[in-house]
């Protein structure tokens, strides 16, 4: 990981995180997004989001810089069995949305 992507990474969980899951949570995402094909291994960042997801596995709630709100975290696709919720948030943002 380069410099700017730790600064960033640091930078991300201090300011946009507002609360946490728990730990054993956050390792079943962050297993669920190694294995999900739009993850890049070597930044570890979601391609969907452009997340760092080191530090959204952990997030109850954080700030979504791109669309400027608080959001419950969600996998964009759905992946972390909360399909409803990534829905909801893509119907705000006016996008079609995901079926299983």
């Amino acid at each position: 990981m380069e410099l700017l992507d730790k600064i960033l990474k640091m930078a991300a969980n201090k300011l946009l995180v507002e609360e946490y899951v728990k730990k054993e949570v956050a390792e079943w995402r962050y297993g669920v997004c190694e294995g999900c094909n739009v993850f890049d291994p070597t930044a570890k960042r979601c391609k969907a989001c452009r997340c760092f997801m080191e530090v959204k596995t952990k997030s109850k709630m954080n700030f979504n810089p791109v669309k400027m709100r608080f959001e419950i975290t969600h996998c964009p696709m759905g992946k972390w069995n909360d399909l409803e919720i990534t829905n909801e948030y893509r119907k705000i943002d006016g996008l079609t949305p995901i079926t299983n």
